[in-house]
């Protein structure tokens, strides 16, 4: 069964849609702790800068920000505090 609805033209997400959502997945993530990860998204490329406590939180923040809607790219800048 089809509907037919569509949104014409199609609705561009705008940056700081995105940014929000990719907070919201961060906030959520029970393995990230997303307090100094600061999110800047531009033309559907999302950038990851800050620091976590965890080696494994670097790979996992990035996995997070390519799970929302609307990113092209992602570049991860996070660190791990020592």
């Amino acid at each position: 069964m089809f509907n037919g609805i569509g949104v014409t033209p199609p609705e561009q997400d705008s940056e700081a849609g995105v940014t929000d959502a990719v907070l919201q997945v961060l906030e959520k993530d029970p393995f990230v702790n997303s307090e100094s990860i600061r999110i800047h998204t531009r033309r559907a490329v999302v950038t990851l800068d800050g620091t976590v406590p965890r080696e494994a939180e670097v790979k996992l923040a990035e996995d997070d920000a390519w799970y929302v809607f609307g990113v092209d790219k992602v570049v991860n800048r996070l660190t791990v505090r020592m």
